[in-house]
């Protein structure tokens, strides 16, 4: 979820929306980003990591879906800085638990900015639809990456979704105008709170492309940085390694 900027309060964001965070997501994708997840926790997994870190963490979803596919005998923790939203990820682990044998999940408060770890201590590490609030028009921007990269060991994976810049002008322009006129109203209609509604259609329209994306995790030190387009560009899946 990022750092709180001056003109973005997002910590009070998440916290209005937590409750409704999850069913504004399937309306919005379709019900895509469930299969969005299962790509990235694929990708997650790949290298056989024992340690596995979800920045960003919101209601869980991701670090949940790792936990899915993983089964066992792996080290999960979930990091956000909304505990409504950390709250609501926790019941959701517990539910989960009850039916399906998987690894636990630690769930920590705090600010990616100054995260509590040991350099290197994440095999991996994957943020879904969270990024661009640590990076874009952020003035933290370098030092949240930095702090990532810190936690990753050598060799380690950055696995990244999220929203992106189609190529297709004719998909960018519909894109751009589903994220102005429908996805804000019809998101604060369903939780209440157009103003956050609003900066999340509005960072995700005006985010960057899979290239820009790329050559910014390579600036900050990262590399075989790869990305994929999905849902015709609207949203990107990149793998990085440190």
């Amino acid at each position: 979820m990022g750092n709180t900027r001056s003109d973005y309060p997002l910590k009070d964001f998440y916290t209005d929306i937590y409750s409704s965070y999850d069913r504004v997501n399937r309306i919005f994708t379709f019900g895509r980003d469930r299969s969005w997840r299962r790509k990235a926790a694929s990708a997650c997994l790949e290298g056989g990591p024992g340690t596995v870190l979800d920045l960003c963490t919101g209601t869980g979803d991701f670090i949940l879906e790792v936990a899915r596919q993983a089964g066992g005998g792996i080290t999960l923790t979930g990091y956000d800085f909304s505990s409504a939203m950390l709250n609501e990820a926790r019941k959701k682990f517990q539910r989960l638990r009850e039916r399906e044998q998987i690894s636990p999940v630690d769930f920590i408060e705090g600010d990616v900015g100054n995260m509590p770890f040991r350099d290197g201590t994440f095999d991996a590490v994957g943020i879904t639809f969270g990024i661009r609030n640590l990076v874009y028009k952020n003035s933290k921007a370098k030092l949240h990456l930095a702090e990532i990269a810190r936690v990753i060991r050598p060799g380690g994976q950055l696995v990244i979704l999220e929203s992106s810049r189609p190529a297709s002008m004719a998909w960018r322009l519909f894109n751009g105008f589903y994220l102005r006129f429908i996805l804000p109203y019809l998101g604060g209609l369903i939780s209440g709170n157009l103003q956050a509604y609003r900066y999340l259609a509005t960072s995700s329209k005006e985010y960057y492309s899979i290239r820009e994306m790329v050559a910014i995790l390579e600036e900050a030190g990262f590399r075989s940085a790869r990305g994929r387009a999905l849902f015709l560009g609207s949203v990107m899946l990149v793998v990085a390694e440190k």
